[in-house]
């Protein structure tokens, strides 16, 4: 086997392994099979390495699990013993001081609000009368609240309350079965509603 030199710029950079691979054997194309032979022998060697590397990864996981083992067992052999030697806990004697004795509180009655309010069971239309058939101009949401400042009893639909908004919202007309009504009725005046639409 002899070495052939070659022109340098056909190899490229790697010039010192194109003229190692560029040796001249009888009836052999040295540049292709020379880099099949390197890459196969390249793979033989990194598979031998790591076959080994895994034969000794064995030996020392067994190694480490024998290590751990161990160690569990000489952490719970001194849990067993700590356990064994606390002492019972010393009972304690109750101190012979009389309880001290408070006043209850006498619940105190709600007082009742001087303007009566209703609060929306469900949501509700406010409307521009005392009756469906009066534009509906805003919503009284379930749990929001309103001073009643009138009231109109429709033959037809029942007890209306005229209501002015605590919260933000319209004032207007709400069907009683809608709210319930906090405070006394009776200090509620009757209020003349606006003419009913045609029907």
């Amino acid at each position: 086997m002899t070495v052939v030199p070659e022109d340098p710029d056909a190899c490229g950079g790697a010039q010192d392994w194109c003229i190692l691979l560029r040796m001249k054997m009888p009836d052999v194309d040295i540049r292709e099979d020379g880099m099949r032979y390197a890459l196969r022998l390249l793979l033989i060697l990194v598979i031998g390495l790591t076959l080994s590397a895994c034969q000794s990864d064995d030996t020392d996981a067994a190694a480490l699990g024998a290590i751990v083992i161990e160690t569990a067992s000489a952490k719970a052999q001194l849990t067993r013993q700590a356990t064994l030697q606390t002492p019972p806990p010393t009972p304690i004697t109750p101190s012979p001081t009389a309880p001290l004795v408070t006043d209850t509180p006498v619940p105190s009655e709600t007082p009742t609000p001087s303007v009566p309010i209703v609060q929306a069971d469900y949501n509700a239309y406010v409307r521009t009368g005392p009756d469906e058939t009066f534009e509906s101009i805003d919503f009284f949401l379930q749990g929001q609240t309103a001073e009643v400042v009138g009231r109109y009893t429709n033959e037809a639909t029942g007890t209306w309350w005229y209501i002015q908004r605590i919260d933000t919202g319209r004032d207007g007309w709400v069907w009683s079965g809608a709210v319930t009504l906090s405070g006394d009725e009776n200090t509620i005046p009757f209020i003349d509603p606006p003419a009913f639409p045609d029907s």
